[in-house]
C-alpha cells in the first residue's frame, strides 16, 4: 500500500505537472489533467487528504477498500477520504472534475468538525453513486463555480470555495441521502472511526495518546496498531495534526493572542506552542497570520 500525506505529492506520485498552489485544495477539469503526463494506473493507494470526483463517461475501472471492481459511466461520483485504499486504471479519455482538500482546509469553514457528522458518505466502503444528467447538473456548475475561484485565485478565492463546495456537498446530501451510507461493522474499523472522530470533535483537542486510549477503553499499545494499520499514521500524528487545524482556526478566528491560543491547547509555556506550531508548519504562529492575511488581501 502506498500512503501519500498530501496534494502535492499525490500529484508527483501521479507523475502529473500539476500543483496545488497552497497544497490545501486544488480543482480541475480531468479532461486538462488527461492532456499532460502521468500514469494511467494505481494499485492501492491511501491518501491522507479529502477528494471528490464527477467523471463524465466510463473511462476508470476501480476498486476501493478491497471492494468489487467497478466500471465509471456518464455521472459517476466519487468521494474518497483518508478512509479509503483505491487502485484504478484508466480505459479512455477523461471527462469530468476533481477537487481535492486538505483537513485543515475544510475545518476552517467547520466548527466542531461538522464536516465528518454531516457528510457520511466520505466514511463508507460505499463511497461512489451513479446519478442521473438532472442531478449532476447543478453539482457541475458548482464545480465550474469553483473551478473559476481556482484559477486564477482572486481577493477572498478561498471563502467563496469554501462555500460553493458546502453548498455542493448539501446537494449531494439531497441527491443521495444520508441513509445509503454502509459502513465497515469490523471491531477494529469502528474503533479507528471512534478515535477519529473523537479526536476531531473534542473541546480542547485531546492532547496524548494515553487520553484517547482512556476514553475508548482500549490499550494505548492496541490503538496505536490498529490507527496505524488502518491509517499509515500514528495516533500521535492525527492528534497533532488536530490540535494543530484548532490553532490555526483561533489564530485567524478569534480575538485571542499566540499565548492564549497556546494556553487554550493546553500549552503550559507560549514558547513550547510556538515549537510545536513551527515543527508542524515550518513557520511560526505570528508567521503564520501574517501569510494568511496576505492571502486574503
Amino acid at each position: 500500500m502506498h500512503i501519500i500525506p498530501d496534494i502535492n505529492r499525490y500529484l508527483a506520485f501521479l507523475q502529473s505537472p500539476m500543483r496545488s498552489h497552497t497544497n490545501e485544495f486544488i480543482a480541475y477539469r480531468l479532461e486538462e489533467y488527461d492532456e499532460q503526463p502521468h500514469i494511467y494506473s494505481m494499485n492501492c493507494v491511501k491518501t491522507l487528504f479529502y477528494r471528490i470526483v464527477i467523471i463524465l463517461n466510463d473511462s476508470m475501472d476501480f476498486i476501493i477498500n478491497n471492494g468489487s471492481l467497478q466500471t465509471s459511466k456518464a455521472y459517476t461520483l466519487c468521494f474518497i477520504s483518508p478512509f479509503h485504499y483505491v487502485s484504478f486504471r484508466q480505459k479512455s479519455n477523461l471527462q469530468g472534475q476533481s477537487f481535492q482538500f486538505s483537513e485543515s482546509f475544510i475545518q476552517c469553514a467547520y466548527e466542531s468538525t461538522r464536516f465528518h457528522r454531516d457528510f457520511p458518505f466520505f466514511w463508507s466502503d460505499h463511497n461512489f453513486f451513479f446519478i442521473n444528467e438532472q442531478e449532476a447538473r447543478p453539482l457541475i456548475q458548482l464545480g465550474e463555480k469553483i473551478l473559476d475561484e481556482y484559477d486564477p485565485p482572486s481577493r477572498l478565492s478561498e471563502n467563496f470555495i469554501r462555500d460553493y463546495l458546502h453548498i455542493f456537498l448539501l446537494k449531494v446530501k439531497r441527491i443521495i441521502g444520508v441513509n445509503e451510507a454502509v459502513e465497515d461493522s469490523s471491531a477494529d474499523f469502528l474503533l479507528f472511526r471512534q478515535f477519529f472522530m473523537m479526536v476531531n470533535q473534542s473541546q480542547p483537542p485531546v492532547r496524548t495518546v494515553e487520553s484517547a486510549a482512556r476514553i475508548l477503553c482500549v490499550t494505548p499499545a492496541r490503538l496505536w496498531s490498529i490507527v496505524k494499520r488502518l491509517s499509515g499514521q500514528t495516533p500521535l500524528q492525527i492528534i497533532n495534526q488536530r490540535v494543530l487545524r484548532e490553532a490555526q482556526r483561533m489564530l485567524l478566528h478569534s480575538d485571542l493572542n499566540v499565548s492564549e491560543v497556546g494556553y487554550h491547547l493546553q500549552f503550559r509555556e507560549k514558547p513550547h506552542f510556538t515549537r510545536f506550531f513551527k515543527n508542524l508548519t515550518g513557520i511560526g504562529p505570528l508567521e503564520y497570520i501574517r501569510q494568511s492575511r496576505f492571502r486574503n488581501r
